[in-house]
């Protein structure tokens, strides 16, 4: 159930999205209508820039599918809090270890996404179907040698870094079972992206959809033992998940099998002339998934880090970041799919309809960041609704946070829309490199330091997560304004 952990949000996409859905302005972005644009110039090619309905139309599923993968998150601590903070802990612990795994996987399919929204606008069907087998094959691979080494190496490294060795123990009977969830999102995550990049994201949405109740439904049943069930604790919900995740599976296939062949045949029967494809989608994908690699690694070394403090302050952030990484979502979710039109647009080389586009998608991001200031006061506030049996110490050190998730939104929401555009054109190994020195030399260092070495509120723990969007603000809005990363995609 930990599936959300990546990259990446927020439900108050919903509204916007779900109107838009009810009143019969949100369709499929095939079928949605275009502003024509007239372009002059040898270089160009005269093309269509997407209306902001025909972002809505793909960005709405995509919203709502990362909704989904995070709220199985969510469903688990709600499961999971009357067992206790020390379980609570356990899983919090146990999601630093396998989100970095998972991150990995997350990363290289937003690579995959990409590469396949710019063949798609070039109508390379060989492009096509060239980059969801090297996808697919770069994640198994990925997703095999990672388990070795959560099996192999978990027991150890999680008995060093809980603060009682029960919390150790506890944490890796829950990867355990959870490394067969890794397997299968290996499968379906790189499916979804292909669905995504070629403007289906609601198929997605759809096996999300079916996957979560059998996820939360089985996984209560197994954490308390309900219907005669044993009592499993932790390793219920990640049975849970692993049921969950092979139905979602089983339904993406089912639609893979029904997308023209010239799509997704394998492109090559020589091993030498995949493992060629296989290379160069490595060099395209790396820098991207290099962004995502880092913030997840950076992220669980942090949660690692935390698992130092007390069991009420790390509680306290584990049950934060979930609902952080919700809100997210709304901007992250648009972002990527302003992200796919631009790949589209860049790939049929429809460079001059970009600027209005860009404009118009940044300014309707603003507004959502504001959205999510918002439900995150909302949020803090009902905390004691959604988690009785929090102690008070606990939901004192949730309060302090209140001031840092009001702030947050409206600095990283504007980030994430450059860090997408800068992919989409090809300059990801410039984004990679703002992620890879905030993370490396700001957030991890410093967070280790005020955790290790002072004694300070968790408050300015928790601030470090500000200073980071900060201090990447502005070489990232430097470079968009300078129009360079228009100018990098081969």
């Amino acid at each position: 159930m930990l599936e959300g952990w990546i990259d990446v949000h927020e439900a108050s996409i919903l509204g916007m999205f779900c109107c838009a859905l009810f009143s019969g302005i949100v369709s499929e972005p095939g079928t949605t209508r275009h502003e024509e644009i007239r372009v002059s110039g040898k270089d160009s090619v005269v093309g269509t820039a997407p209306t902001m309905r025909t972002v809505v139309a793909l960005g709405w599923p995509l919203a709502m599918n990362a909704l989904l993968l995070q709220a199985t998150l969510i469903i688990d601590t709600i499961l999971v809090t009357p067992l206790g903070e020390a379980s609570l802990a356990a899983m919090g612990l146990a999601a630093s270890l396998a989100g970095l795994l998972v991150g990995i996987l997350f990363a290289f399919s937003n690579g995959t996404q990409l590469i396949v929204a710019q063949a798609v606008g070039a109508q390379q069907f060989k492009a096509i179907s060239s980059g969801f087998w090297s996808g697919l094959l770069i994640n198994l691979s990925l997703a095999v040698v990672g388990v070795c080494l959560i099996l192999t190496g978990g027991p150890a490294l999680l008995n060093k870094l809980a603060e009682v060795p029960s919390i150790g123990v506890e944490a890796f009977e829950y990867l355990q079972v959870f490394c067969g969830v890794i397997l299968g999102l290996a499968i379906v995550q790189n499916i979804t992206v292909f669905f995504n990049a070629r403007g289906k994201s609601r198929i997605p949405f759809y096996s999300n959809l079916l996957e979560l109740p059998v996820n939360a439904g089985l996984s209560l049943v197994l954490i308390h033992g309900l219907l005669g069930f044993p009592a499993m604790g932790l390793a219920g919900a990640a049975i849970g998940s692993l049921v969950a995740v092979c139905i979602r599976a089983l339904f993406l296939a089912f639609h893979l099998w029904r997308v023209p062949q010239a799509e997704t045949a394998i492109p090559t029967r020589s091993c030498r002339d995949m493992l060629g494809n296989i290379k160069r989608h490595l060099s395209l994908a790396w820098p991207i998934a290099g962004s995502f690699i880092s913030m997840t690694f950076a992220m669980s070394i942090c949660m690692m880090l935390y698992s130092r403090l007390g069991i009420n302050q790390f509680a306290a952030l584990t049950l934060v970041f979930p609902w952080i990484r919700i809100g997210g979502l709304i901007v992250t979710s648009w972002a990527q799919a302003m992200g796919i039109f631009v790949g589209q647009m860049l790939g049929r080389n429809d460079t001059q309809a970009l600027d209005s586009f860009v404009s118009q998608a940044w300014r309707f991001a603003f507004y959502l960041s504001l959205l999510v200031a918002s439900l995150y006061l909302l949020m803090i506030f009902s905390f004691q609704w959604l988690y009785p049996d929090l102690q008070p110490e606990t939901r004192r050190y949730l309060l302090q946070f209140l001031p840092v998730l009001l702030v947050l939104p409206l600095i990283r929401s504007s980030n994430t829309i450059c860090g997408n555009l800068m992919r989409a054109g090809g300059d990801a190994a410039y984004s990679m490199n703002i992620h890879l020195s905030a993370q490396w030399l700001v957030t991890v260092p410093l967070t280790a330091v005020l955790v290790l070495y002072f004694s300070v509120p968790v408050f300015w723990i928790f601030s470090v997560v500000l200073l980071e969007e900060t201090i990447k603000a502005w070489p990232f809005h430097r470079r968009i304004f300078s129009g360079r990363w228009k100018r990098q995609l081969a």
